[in-house]
């Protein structure tokens, strides 16, 4: 009988270990933010997030091809160095380039997304194709 009494206190202390370590710690959850890019503009769901796991999930509702960056930057979203020959902001210059969600990933009508660790600051989430910054598709971001 005590061999019977310590196998189920063997057994009820392993799925008690087994169930803590399949619960979700703080701070390890994800933050999802829908972000639509259209023509010349980009609209996430959310304008701020907690730091952590932020999953973006960009659709392309436009008729142009194009690319969804997240840059870790003290400037405004507007106020990024840009590049007149390329026509494209010089995100390195302003930054830290954090993701990105190429093109190819997201042509007219697609979507497509990416899973960022976001530390707290202050960030710009903007398409970078040729003319497409210059014509507004940038956005100010917070992670609190």
């Amino acid at each position: 009988m005590v061999f019977v009494g310590t196998r189920r206190a063997f057994i009820a202390a392993t799925v008690s270990f087994v169930l803590l370590a399949c619960q979700r710690r703080p701070g390890e959850s994800v933050t999802t933010v829908n972000v639509e890019l259209g023509d010349y503009y980009i609209k996430p769901d959310k304008s701020e997030v907690p730091a952590g796991k932020v999953r973006f999930v960009a659709k392309n509702v436009g008729q142009l091809e194009h690319e969804l960056i997240v840059l870790k930057t003290e400037l405004a979203a507007d106020q990024l160095p840009y590049n007149e020959k390329e026509q494209t902001a010089e995100e390195e210059q302003a930054g830290q380039v954090l993701g990105e969600i190429e093109p190819d990933e997201l042509p007219p009508g697609k979507s497509a997304e990416m899973t960022l660790d976001l530390t707290a600051g202050h960030y710009v989430l903007l398409c970078n194709l040729p003319q497409h910054y210059k014509n507004g598709m940038y956005i100010d971001f917070r992670v609190r």
